[in-house]
């Protein structure tokens, strides 16, 4: 899986070109047809925010998909992406057309009219959408770090972004995860040093996944670091101050 903020924003982005075309394309039919007597801009609005922007749905299916056929089929991830894509596209097709034709804009489930439309320029956009999205899980498939540590006597990986906090505890550290614990034979120091800058070390015995910092409170002399599951974890004097 990758990391649920990159695909956030994958998505994010994703959403703001479908309402570059969305705008681009309403511009175009206004330019085109606002001189005939029967043409309305609400109809076009309605019809380009089923045609394109209801396609936001399918971006975000496609790549939890394609997140899954990486991790599972990753030698044959082109080819099940391939096979799948124009799949995606006609189900899209036929989903979008029985909207449209609910709402009164063709007399038939299957519009023929529709179909050289969508197809003729829509589905282009949509498909470099998706071959998109895949080139973006393929690149990213092996910045996911993970670590292998202990719950018990199993022996389990967890992804390195899903950690809240790590404590050291003698010659183990502790994971916490999700009001999980998990344990693993190491020094503080040595994580600290193979950590990327998403980790920070706030005490000798505290290092601290920054996407969960909440705030940064002071009592007296002493600090303390809040997360967003509401645990408070005592800063050092000398690791202040504490940038995230």
């Amino acid at each position: 899986m990758l990391e649920i903020r990159n695909q956030k924003k994958f998505l994010y982005i994703s959403t703001i070109i479908l309402l570059a075309i969305f705008a681009i394309t309403l511009v175009q039919n206004i330019i085109r047809y606002s001189n005939h007597a029967s043409y309305s801009i609400w109809v076009s609005i309605v019809y380009l925010c089923v045609s394109v922007l209801f396609f936001m749905p399918v971006v975000a299916i496609s790549l939890r998909a394609q997140i899954g056929i990486q991790k599972k089929y990753p030698a044959k991830f082109w080819g099940l992406v391939l096979l799948l894509t124009p799949i995606s596209l006609f189900i899209f097709y036929i989903i979008s057309n029985i909207v449209l034709h609910a709402l009164g804009y063709f007399n038939h489930y299957i519009d023929a009219e529709y179909a050289r439309y969508y197809f003729g320029r829509e589905a282009l956009y949509h498909l470099l959408m998706l071959l998109g999205s895949a080139v973006y899980v393929n690149r990213t498939k092996g910045k996911v770090q993970t670590i292998d540590v202990f719950k018990g006597r199993k022996k389990l990986t967890i992804e390195l972004h899903s950690v809240e906090w790590i404590e050291a505890d003698g010659h183990y550290v502790n994971f916490y995860v999700n009001n999980e614990t998990y344990v693993k034979r190491e020094k503080l120091s040595a994580l600290n040093k193979i950590f990327g800058p998403s980790f920070i070390r706030i005490h000798r015995k505290y290092i601290v996944n920054k996407s969960y910092i909440k705030s940064i409170e002071k009592q007296g002399r002493n600090e303390n670091l809040i997360l967003k599951s509401g645990k408070r974890l005592k800063i050092g004097q000398s690791f202040r101050p504490i940038e995230w």
